[in-house]
């Protein structure tokens, strides 16, 4: 009913399935908080990395295109096997492996192991974060979907933002090793445990008071949504796809040499590493209020909106040896930038519907980490050829407004049905 709320602060009347899906969400965001604060914070680890074994910019950009490569193929396979299987079992295997993943780097002595560590990651990462986490908030919320991803998904950045000054904090105190393994601890001792006991891909049928089914099980009802094989007939999943795949390169490409860039145009590695945590905590923002702005404007428009206007974040980083203008793009980039972590998944959601969300997010997930490989290595091989940032941050700026036109054409769930019927229609 409008008006009346029933989340983590509501009034009480809470049913028993609604109060342990806040708790679930609690235990998600406890579990983005920690990875993706491990994954987040390898900005500060790139100089230190660099000085240590001597290698270029461009190569050790291949370990985060890597990493992301190897996550996009096994995204479709994990999203398989999310159908399947709880998402408890998925999502603990993926972040233990990703906590031993950190504390054997923090041996590493050779490109090739760090090669093979970030295979290891982008993999684990794929099957603990963002994807089983969409895939148990959607069938575990319907009204308050937007909203529980919004709180969700802020751990993404507020990890970053604490685990950066904390990793940076171990770097300067014993070197990158250290850092490894303050990254991987909390993993190992908090989110492992908090995961096996809490998290689950849908809640179980409760009987009612009157000893009749109460609260269904998404498994035991029809869910709305196109079939996997229906969705690839769509245009909007493809532009879908195409924006997933140009936002992930401009994310990906900024994030990753966001600190360096700052030291390279004259800021001290703690003032980078500051600036980056802080960004972080508007990213946060910005993620927190884009579910219920979805709900206002509706996800796609809200998305196309967001990712259009990261042109105007990329000319105050061009700007951003002017205190001011780097100011301003801390407050407004990062709000820009936290936005599509929800409204994307929402936006795949309208368009595609929750029938087969995990393989559709799997299939989305393949275009995600393309980007996410691409961005910075392209990044880092400009700044090569190029001794500087800049011609990077512009091609970005065209990105992100190609971006926000695929977006603005993708079509309600409603519409694609419709097309997709109307063949049907005509020759009967």
């Amino acid at each position: 009913m409008r008006g009346e709320f029933k989340g983590p602060i509501g009034d009480g009347k809470m049913t028993g399935r609604e109060r342990r899906g806040w708790i679930v969400v609690g235990a998600l965001f406890t579990a983005l908080f920690f990875i993706w604060g491990a994954i987040n914070s390898g900005g500060v680890f790139v100089i230190p990395v660099l000085k240590y074994f001597g290698w270029t910019r461009a190569r050790i950009s291949t370990l985060a295109a890597v990493s992301a490569l190897a996550g996009g193929a096994a995204g479709p396979v994990i999203g398989w096997i999310l159908d399947r299987v709880d998402a408890r079992k998925v999502m603990v295997v993926g972040a233990g492996v990703y906590a031993l993943g950190l504390f054997v780097l923090s041996r590493a002595n050779s490109f090739g192991t760090f090669f093979v560590i970030y295979i290891i990651f982008g993999i684990s990462s794929a099957a603990s974060t963002i994807l089983p986490s969409s895939v148990v908030i959607a069938n575990w919320f319907e009204e308050r979907r937007g909203l529980a991803m919004s709180i969700a998904f802020t751990a993404v950045s507020l990890g970053g933002a604490a685990m950066t000054i904390v990793a940076n904090h171990a770097i300067g105190l014993g070197g990158w090793r250290l850092g490894c393994v303050v990254l991987g601890a909390p993993i190992a001792v908090v989110v492992l445990p908090i995961l096996f006991v809490v998290v689950r891909t849908r809640p179980a049928v409760e009987p009612s008071a009157l000893g009749t089914p109460g609260d269904l099980a998404p498994a035991a009802v029809e869910v709305p949504g196109l079939e996997m094989r229906q969705a690839l007939r769509t245009r909007s999943l493809w532009m879908l796809a195409l924006a997933f795949l140009l936002a992930n390169v401009i994310g990906s490409g900024v994030g990753f040499h966001f600190i360096a860039y700052l030291i390279g145009i004259g800021y001290s590695a703690t003032f980078a590493a500051g600036t980056a945590s802080v960004s972080l905590l508007f990213v946060a923002l910005g993620s927190l209020v884009a579910g219920p702005l979805a709900d206002r404007l509706g996800a796609r428009t809200a998305l196309a909106i967001a990712v259009g206007a990261w042109s105007i974040g990329m000319l105050l980083l061009l700007d951003a040896r002017q205190e001011a203008a780097l100011a301003a793009y801390v407050v407004l980039g990062g709000f820009l930038f936290g936005a599509p972590w929800v409204l994307g998944t929402l936006a795949v959601v309208e368009s595609m519907g929750i029938r087969r969300l995990g393989s559709v997010l799997g299939f989305l997930g393949i275009f995600s980490t393309i980007g996410m490989a691409i961005g910075p290595v392209v990044t880092g091989r400009i700044f090569d050829l190029t001794h500087s940032y800049h011609p990077a941050f512009w091609l970005f700026i065209v990105l992100s407004v190609v971006c926000a036109v695929a977006v603005s054409v993708c079509l309600p769930l409603e519409r694609e049905q419709q097309r997709l019927s109307a063949p049907a229609a005509s020759a009967a």
